[in-house]
């Protein structure tokens, strides 16, 4: 409290009181304190006179204190501040005691309870109470959050200015737009000499900083681009002109909301100056090195590791490249008694003062010859004097060495070289022609020893032949000092004629003139260049008598350099027609961007195989041709080598073959195929035109005793007239197929009206056709009448898809059949049973592999020419316990649908391969000429770890993979053909092997079939069950035989079942078969007794 005797106030204190009482003592309202509490600000009142201070709980909460509860003593106020801040706000105090005005906020520490430092801020202003005694009320709140962020602020800002300033290199601040500058360091003036207060508020581009302005777009649009830092090298011009190169890293950044680039230039032109000049020097002294024939070495002692010029290298037999290996190294070869002088050197040099040495060394050579070297060098110490390293050079002086050899000892050297010449050397006298010597060579090549010829003229002992040849021969020596490499016929000592080359050189031997020759045998060089030239005669009648189109043009222009007879005939052109030409002159391309398509093609693989492309010849047709193509060089200039076939047949035979799929070759009906793809056609074009349409199923009656009675061709000639009813009965719009035998289906479209109108209609059509087709027919004599059964579907309301609308008028055609035939059935629910069968026997099949009702027979495979068994197909048999045995063709089909081919396939590979790893050990199979045959279906092979399965089942039961051939369908070709060649080619690459089965009846694996790596085609026996006797049959069997030949692959027959078409089969080089002809399908023990009775071995 304050004394009454004082005369200045007393300082402010603070009053252990409850801060919710002080609140309600104020003169404020409660609303407004609440409203501050809540702000996290603080309200207080300073009773200037007595130096009471009251405060709100949340100027308590400020103050560290509890403000729920009253303080536990009276504080005075300056105990709360941090020391630093005491004189401060006492002479804050003081100025308010003495009635100045308070203005300004304070701000100053306080020190919680805690010890922990907080920023206040403090706002207030005089107001007296009611008894007009001085008060000061105002407001606190805390400010250390914001009073840290203005510090690392500041010290941030002073870090920047201090890096930015003191920083190395230029540093410059320039908006990213048009590239002002607002800041530069002092570098930025020391090096481009611009002051910066001339620099400040300028753009580059106006300074002409940018030698070259696209770079600062560059740059501008790169920083755009990302938000990294940009780094580009750049040329920069100083004041004073002078560039200066450099490397430039931008980083953008955004200030007051506007894009700017920070950059820095680091100045390499000193560098670039220097590097320069170092390689300037290098360069002239590897020229001086090189001019001098000097190489150079560094060895560094410590690690035994030697740098190496490629001169150097060379100098010792090495490639002519730098050498950078161990010291061992370099010198390995180098025999012992110069490694000995060297070491010797190297230990004077290490223990003596000197500091340079010099040596002379022989290096051999691979040749068996010697290289003398002399080597000068330095040796370097470390700090210490230990050896550090030695450094080099080396000068070639064997010539000189050589020189100095031949002063001193040419009769040895001459004698040497004379003695260990491989080629034959002889000296003769000048007048007379006698032997004085011979070398070993002489004797081994023509026979002769010295003692046999010494003394003895060429003549007399029969070398050569007559005198007046050798007289020619001694005047030229005479006349040039000289011989050289002249051809003669030399005979050994047994009369056999060797081809020789001489030389001879005019000697003297004492005061005796004489003659020194050598010889070589060319004899077999004569051969081999007589064999290059038959062989270049071979390839011209190859080349010429091919009859295939061959020829040969430059690369580069694409004249023609030579042509074949067979290039002749499928173009027109007369070789001298097309020589001197290109091929662009005589408009052979059909397109000329093939050849531009070849030859990048030709330049990715080296050679081109088998590539399909369009001709003109003479006349101006199209042919189609496959090409193959080499690279060849012919007198140094790049060519190529072309030869074309004409695959046109082939392309007519594909197409043929490729209606065959779509048509019934019988009547030339659509098939199936065709059926199904018009079908789906007509359902999306019936429903986006809300009409109906109709599938009417029809069957002949009994057609099978005509067939019987009268013969397939009868039979055939009654389907045509069929044929010809059903489609004179339709209209143009509507769909006739033939789906095999005597199976007709007609697709009625855009049909208008109610169900029930629609359904009037096409029963009135149905039993107008059944009365067309119900008329006699007068073949041969023969009155024949045939009746149709006919199902129908209406579309959509029996179905929305192709396979289901067919299939229930399939259901409704047979409840026809069963009604008595010639009657037409329109399709009902009822009609399901057929259904709950097959749901029955799905149910029967989940259950048969686990209860062991499957088994696996095998058919062979026979090549007729042998009658040997080559080959067996797995097939999978089913034993019903209720029912017995069941049709492949009605269970198989249900496991493909319900997903359980997938198991039931696994367990047929791992069967066959079980059971004929048992045949292999028994050895009643050769593995390497067998073919184990398994059919897969398309759900097998779209699994993803087939190929993995496959080649797990084949090395678990220890099979060789060429063993395995694994029969496909179209079905697993037309639904993913790059996943399936992919697998194909995998299994390919292990050693499987493919066929593709019952070809033919598809309509998807003729367009792919090129593409495919299948090894064999088999023959469907739809088509070879009628072949003798149908011509259609015939001519589709001719082709697929024709077309498998031209691709080089096997043909298997099926379903061979008569002798006659064994007999037609093979007339067509089709000599593979299976069929009952043969045997039929076999289990296990079947099948091993064939073996055994000897048809299965090779």
């Amino acid at each position: 409290m304050r004394n009454p005797v004082d005369s200045v106030p007393p300082l402010p204190r603070i009053y252990a009181l409850d801060p919710q009482a002080a609140e309600q003592s104020w003169d404020s309202a409660p609303q407004l304190l609440a409203a501050l509490n809540a702000a996290r600000l603080g309200a207080w009142c300073w009773e200037i006179d007595s130096g009471r201070i009251s405060w709100s709980r949340g100027t308590q909460a400020l103050f560290g204190f509890d403000p729920r509860q009253p303080l536990p003593n009276d504080l005075d106020y300056l105990d709360l501040l941090a020391p630093e801040d005491s004189a401060r706000v006492v002479r804050a105090f003081h100025a308010v005691l003495a009635g100045e005005p308070f203005e300004q906020a304070m701000h100053h520490h306080i020190q919680w309870p805690d010890g922990s430092l907080h920023w206040l801020e403090i706002n207030g202003s005089l107001a007296p109470d009611k008894a007009g005694r001085r008060r000061m009320i105002g407001v606190i709140r805390e400010i250390t959050h914001q009073r840290d962020r203005e510090n690392a602020l500041s010290h941030s800002e002073k870090r920047f200015a201090t890096l930015f300033h003191l920083c190395p290199n230029m540093v410059l601040l320039t908006r990213q737009a048009d590239g002002l500058i607002s800041e530069a360091n002092q570098y930025f003036e020391m090096l481009f000499g611009w002051p910066l207060a001339d620099a400040i508020g300028r753009t580059t581009l106006d300074l002409g900083l940018w030698r070259h302005p696209e770079q600062r777009a560059q740059l501008v649009k790169a920083t755009q681009r990302k938000g990294e830092p940009i780094t580009m090298e750049v040329q920069f011009c100083a004041s004073n002109g002078q560039i200066h190169d450099g490397t430039l890293s931008a980083q953008k950044v955004e200030l007051e909301g506007e894009a700017y680039l920070i950059s820095t230039f680091l100045d390499t032109t000193e560098r670039k100056n220097a590097e320069q000049a170092l390689k300037d020097s290098q360069e002239r002294l590897d020229l001086a090195l090189d001019s001098a024939q000097l190489g150079t070495w560094d060895w560094h002692i410590p690690t035994g590791m030697l740098y190496g010029s490629a001169r150097a290298a060379q100098l010792h037999g090495l490639p002519p490249e730098p050498f950078h290996e161990s010291f061992d190294a370099f010198f390995e070869g180098m025999p012992d008694n110069e490694r000995e002088s060297m070491r010797n050197a190297y230990r004077t040099l290490r223990e003596g003062p000197a500091g340079n040495y010099q040596l002379t060394y022989r290096v051999p050579m691979e040749d068996g010859s010697s290289r003398y070297l002399e080597s000068r060098a330095r040796l370097y110490r470390d700090e210490q004097g230990a050896p550090l390293r030695m450094a080099g050079t080396l000068l070639d002086i064997t010539d000189q060495v050589e020189r100095e050899q031949r002063l001193t000892a040419s009769e040895e050297k001459f004698a040497s070289l004379f003695q260990v010449s491989p080629d034959p050397i002889c000296v003769t006298c000048l007048d007379g022609g006698t032997f004085i010597e011979i070398n070993p060579a002489f004797t081994q090549t023509f026979g002769w020893t010295a003692a046999e010829v010494i003394d003895k003229s060429a003549e007399q002992i029969g070398l050569w032949d007559e005198s007046s040849k050798r007289l020619q021969r001694i005047e030229r020596v005479i006349r040039e000092q000289a011989l050289s490499n002249v051809a003669i016929v030399a005979h050994h000592k047994n009369g056999q004629a060797l081809t020789c080359v001489i030389s001879s050189r005019l000697i003297k031997v004492g005061d005796q003139p004489c003659i020194v020759t050598t010889l070589r045998d060319i004899t077999q060089q004569q051969r081999s260049e007589a064999a290059l030239k038959a062989s270049e005669e071979k390839f011209a009648k190859a080349f010429h008598s091919s009859p295939d189109a061959i020829s040969i043009t430059e690369r580069d222009t694409g004249r023609y350099v030579e042509v074949n007879d067979g290039f002749c005939r499928l173009t027109g052109y007369r070789a001298e027609e097309a020589i001197g030409l290109t091929l662009y002159q005589i408009g052979i391309w059909a397109d000329e961007n093939q050849r531009a398509a070849l030859l990048a093609e030709l330049q990715i693989k080296g050679r081109i195989n088998y590539l399909e492309m369009l001709w003109h010849n003479k006349r101006g047709e199209l042919l189609a041709v496959e090409v193959s193509v080499e690279p060849i060089t012919l007198n140094e200039t790049p060519c190529l080598l072309l030869t074309a076939r004409d695959v046109s047949l082939l392309k007519n035979a594909q197409a043929q073959i490729r209606h065959l799929a779509y048509h019934d070759p019988l009547t030339n009906l659509p098939n199936r195929a065709l059926l199904m793809d018009r079908l789906s056609q007509q359902i999306a074009l019936l429903k986006r035109h809300n009409l109906r349409g109709a599938l009417l199923f029809l069957d002949l009656d009994h057609f099978k005793h005509i067939n019987d009675s009268l013969g397939h061709p009868v039979g055939d000639t009654v389907l045509k007239i069929v044929t010809a009813r059903l489609e004179a009965s339709v209209r143009m719009e509507d769909t006739v197929a033939r789906l095999g035998g005597d199976e007709f289906v007609v697709l009625l479209s855009g049909l208008d009206g109610t169900r029930t109108e629609v359904s009037n209609q096409v029963q009135e059509l149905a039993d107008t056709l059944r009365e067309l087709l119900s008329e006699p027919m007068f073949l041969d004599g023969h009155r024949l009448q045939v009746t149709p059964s006919i199902g129908v579907a209406l579309i959509p309301d029996h179905g929305s898809t192709p396979a289901d609308l067919l299939k229930r008028a399939d259901i409704a055609l047979y409840r026809a059949k069963d009604s008595g035939r010639n009657t037409t059935q329109m399709f009902h629910n009822s009609m399901q049973k057929t259904a709950s069968e097959r749901l029955r026997m799905e149910t029967d099949l989940r259950l048969a592999l686990s209860r062991g009702e499957f088994s696996v027979h095998y058919q062979p495979q026979v090549d007729a020419r042998g009658n040997r068994i080559v080959g067996a197909e797995a097939l999978v048999r089913w034993q019903h316990p209720q029912l017995g045995a069941q049709s492949p063709s009605e269970f198989i089909k249900v496991l493909e649908d319900s997903g359980l081919i997938l198991e039931v396939g696994t367990w047929i590979l791992d069967e066959a391969c079980a059971a004929f790893q048992q045949l292999i050990a028994e050895g009643l199979v050769d593995p390497l000429n067998f073919s184990l045959c398994v059919n897969i279906s398309p759900r097998q092979f779209r699994q993803n770890d087939f190929v993995e399965r496959v080649e797990r089942s084949l090395k678990q039961h220890k099979l060789p993979f060429s063993l395995l051939k694994l029969e496909i369908t179209e079905g697993i070709v037309i639904q993913n053909l790059d996943d399936t060649i992919s697998k194909m080619r995998r299994l390919k690459k292990l050693g499987v092997s493919f066929a593709m089965d019952d070809f033919g009846t598809g309509y998807s694996s003729l367009t792919y079939l090129k593409r495919l790596p299948v090894d064999a085609l088999k023959i469907d026996q739809s088509f070879v069950r009628d072949a003798t006797h149908d011509p259609n049959d015939a001519e589709i069997i001719r082709a697929i035989v024709a077309m498998a030949r031209s691709l080089n692959l096997e043909v298997i027959a099926e379903g061979v079942e008569t002798q006659d078409q064994l007999a037609f089969l093979q007339g067509l080089g089709c000599h593979l078969y299976q069929g009952y002809l043969h045997s039929r399908p076999l289990p296990m023990i079947g099948f091993r007794e064939r073996l055994l009775a000897g048809e299965g071995r090779g």
